[in-house]
């Protein structure tokens, strides 16, 4: 499947045909706390976080056996769960893939998708689609070195105790109300979709704010405002607290 053919099936929310034996389904919200903690086990930077070069050398689903059971590694490297992801990884599978007959070789640990063989390939294969299809934040081909990521995110949940954080179920009651829908109807949304409303209703509110203001005659801006109803734009989820090295020097 090509990146074109693949961004026309994500563009309108439907299943991904990866070939005539297996079909990728977009997770909906009624299984996304199971989703969210199944999907860990595909967002490990392998290449960055471990230091042993056998593990570098490795493909994805070669590094998911070798953590199979892999105890030491875990506590080694404080990532719990570890030693289970691949096992969360056949779960996602079967999440994803609704009905299909998926089977684990009990010596070998290959995966078997109505009776098609997973190999390394095929496994990153569907692992970037289920990222891309159920709008996971993680960029497969981004490396980060983990020590930096690992401050990055502790400096974003500093951010966020100092400011009033949602939880899922908050956002779920607000789009209902702003949507004027049921909890049944969004319960049935794809994750992907899901999240975009919220944007999209965001960028709504703060536009219609902006440009009441900008009409009234009591604000100006000194550029035009971006209509809500525009592409979203990808954003770094750390911009605000990355600063790069000139301007790290000119602060010194």
């Amino acid at each position: 499947m090509t990146n074109e053919s693949l961004f026309s099936y994500v563009i309108f929310n439907k299943e991904i045909p990866y070939n005539d034996k297996i079909t990728l389904y977009p997770v909906t919200m009624k299984d996304v706390l199971t989703f969210q903690f199944l999907s860990q086990s595909l967002t490990v930077r392998k290449n960055s976080t471990f230091h042993e070069k056998e593990i570098i050398k490795m493909s994805y689903l070669e590094f998911l056996l070798y953590c199979l059971g892999n105890k030491e590694l875990e506590i080694q490297y404080q990532i719990p769960g570890l030693s289970q992801y691949f096992l969360y990884a056949v779960k996602l599978l079967q999440l994803c893939c609704q009905d299909a007959d998926i089977q684990i070789g009990q010596q070998t640990g290959q995966i078997l998708i109505n009776q098609e063989c997973i190999t390394p390939k095929i496994f990153d294969d569907l692992r970037r689609i289920i990222i891309i299809q159920n709008d996971i934040d993680f960029d497969m081909d981004e490396f980060l070195h983990h020590d930096t990521e690992q401050r990055l995110q502790k400096a974003r949940k500093d951010l966020d105790k100092s400011e009033s954080r949602s939880n899922i179920e908050d956002y779920i009651d607000s789009l209902v109300i702003a949507m004027n829908t049921t909890e049944d109807r969004i319960m049935n949304m794809t994750i992907r979709k899901f999240w975009r409303y919220i944007k999209r209703y965001q960028l709504r509110e703060s536009y219609t704010i902006a440009k009441t203001g900008e009409c009234s005659g009591m604000v100006s801006f000194k550029e035009p405002l971006k209509h809500w109803m525009t592409s979203f734009e990808e954003e770094d989820r750390y911009k605000d607290l990355k600063t790069d090295e000139n301007s790290l020097k000119r602060k010194l």
